[in-house]
């Protein structure tokens, strides 16, 4: 913690990937912003497997500036879990966690600091509206975020990512918290305390190539629900209910029609109908076997008990 009782510390963590273009951008605005605050800024850039010239910048910038911190990863771990070793080691009264890409303007950390210090815990940033992004990819995330909250156990923030401010006692929740698979959006949700929001308008990326394309953007909406609800094996346990219900429904009425209304089936009339339900079941049975094979691979991955990541170099101490 700082030394100075009276001086608040906030940690900006930025974990990046390949980003050598935004992040002196991101430096610079970021530390305009706390020039208009009373709180001091450490920044907190976590390396996830960068191979361009990001981690150069960074470490040059640590080198001329005691409040850049920085953590190597040994290789790229993914998004959440950088985001994870930054909150762990982070020395901050507060934490507000913002992505290198500048969708997201350091100029909310303001906003979210009046939160903060009005008494509220964890402050959400939601998106008004998604600039840069392709129709379909907003309409995903608008129905994604919808199901989520219908389909979740906890009451979870609509149209909220990644960037939030997090106090302490919210961050050392979350640090407590060892498992594998890892939605932040839903544990920081989930550890209650006292949440609010704050909206911006999200703005388009202002340089390279973003990191969650489509196809990584719905996989991380799987995660998320298989983390988080338990719909989908209720889903399976009604739906085959509700075709053996049907199957043998169906059965008493054909043995009803083929025994006391006509005599006997139809000839050959039998075949494509048990050739559709063979292909229907089968299809079913892949489906419900894939839905529980991700639950079964969460339980795998959690009694293997690994380490979420692992650390090349850093300034910072372990907390």
């Amino acid at each position: 913690m700082n030394a100075n009782s009276e001086t608040k510390r906030v940690s900006i963590i930025v974990p990046f990937l390949n980003e050598q273009d935004n992040l002196p951008l991101l430096y610079a605005r970021c530390t305009q912003v706390f020039a208009a605050l009373e709180e001091e800024p450490e920044f907190v850039f976590i390396d996830d497997g960068s191979t361009d010239g990001s981690l150069p910048w960074v470490l040059a910038t640590a080198a001329k500036d005691p409040a850049v911190k920085y953590i190597q990863l040994s290789r790229n771990f993914g998004h959440q879990r950088a985001i994870t070793a930054g909150m762990n080691r982070c020395t901050g009264d507060a934490a507000v966690i913002i992505d290198a890409d500048l969708q997201d303007p350091p100029e909310v950390i303001a906003d979210m600091i009046v939160k903060w210090k009005a008494g509220y815990e964890v402050v959400h940033a939601v998106r008004s509206e998604r600039k840069g992004e392709s129709g379909l990819k907003k309409l995903l995330a608008h129905v994604f975020y919808r199901l989520m909250s219908q389909i979740t156990e906890i009451e979870m923030t609509v149209d909220a990512g990644d960037f939030r401010l997090l106090g302490r006692k919210a961050l050392d929740a979350l640090n407590s918290m060892p498992e594998q698979h890892r939605y932040m959006r839903g544990l920081a949700s989930w550890i209650g305390f006292s949440q609010t929001t704050v909206e911006y308008v999200r703005d388009a990326r202002h340089a390279g190539v973003t990191k969650y394309p489509l196809v990584k953007s719905i996989a991380l909406a799987l995660n998320a629900i298989t983390s988080f609800s338990g719909t989908p094996l209720r889903f399976i346990f009604y739906l085959g209910t509700l075709l053996c219900t049907l199957s043998i429904s169906i059965g008493i009425y054909l043995f009803i029609i083929w025994n006391f209304i006509q005599a006997g089936p139809p000839p050959h009339e039998g075949t494509t109908y048990l050739t559709l339900a063979i292909f229907f079941v089968s299809g079913l049975q892949m489906l419900c076997m894939g839905i529980l094979g991700q639950y079964i691979r969460r339980v795998f991955d959690e009694i293997k008990d690994r380490p979420l990541y692992l650390i090349k170099q850093t300034n910072l101490r372990s907390t």
